[in-house]
């Protein structure tokens, strides 16, 4: 864990320092994320979603035209089951603007944490786009950013039995977000 924070905090730092040299601009994202996990419901099953909601955070630093580095953090959560999810994530960003609208892919890595009756932290992938729209030149919109996310979570067992709420296997869900965006630089 403390390994990961430490890759994502060097490729922030370095990221920045490039960033500085390059006329091109620093992007920040928040808004609004959901995302679908598959739970293992009352000792029972069957392999069920549960629809997390949540917020997003990110920061893209471009380092040279059309490709950077971005980090990203993002909190999912269930008040009625008290379920949550954390990714923290990073990687490259390749980008595009036509006009007024902005398009962007990304490949992310970095871990994602779990917690039900028990709490799992395991890596992740994630890899995915999005769009978005420009009203003035430092504030736009994130139309939509839809991201493949895959994990690979081990059930916890009493007995034979996977413990409630705790997911299992390999994890594809997606996960979608949409909020505002910033840009800094010049």
């Amino acid at each position: 864990m403390r390994a990961r924070f430490l890759l994502l905090l060097s490729v922030f730092l370095l990221s920045i320092n490039l960033t500085a040299q390059t006329p091109d601009r620093i992007e920040v994202f928040g808004g609004y994320s959901r995302l679908d996990y598959g739970i293992y419901a009352d000792y029972s099953g069957p392999w069920g979603p549960a629809p997390l909601n949540g917020f997003e955070i990110s920061g893209a630093f471009n380092l040279v035209r059309h490709f950077g580095a971005e980090v990203d953090f993002a909190h999912n959560y269930s008040p009625s089951n008290h379920w949550s999810s954390q990714t923290f994530m990073g990687g490259p960003r390749f980008s595009a603007n036509i006009s007024r609208i902005g398009l962007f892919g990304h490949v992310l890595v970095g871990g994602l944490t779990f917690n039900g009756n028990g709490s799992q932290t395991t890596p992740a992938l994630a890899f995915g786009g999005g769009v978005d729209a420009w009203f003035m030149r430092h504030i736009g919109a994130r139309l939509i950013q839809i991201d493949y996310l895959h994990n690979n979570n081990k059930a916890a067992q009493i007995g034979s039995e996977p413990v409630n709420n705790v997911p299992s296997g390999p994890g594809n869900r997606y996960r979608i977000a949409t909020g505002i965006v910033f840009r800094f630089g010049p």
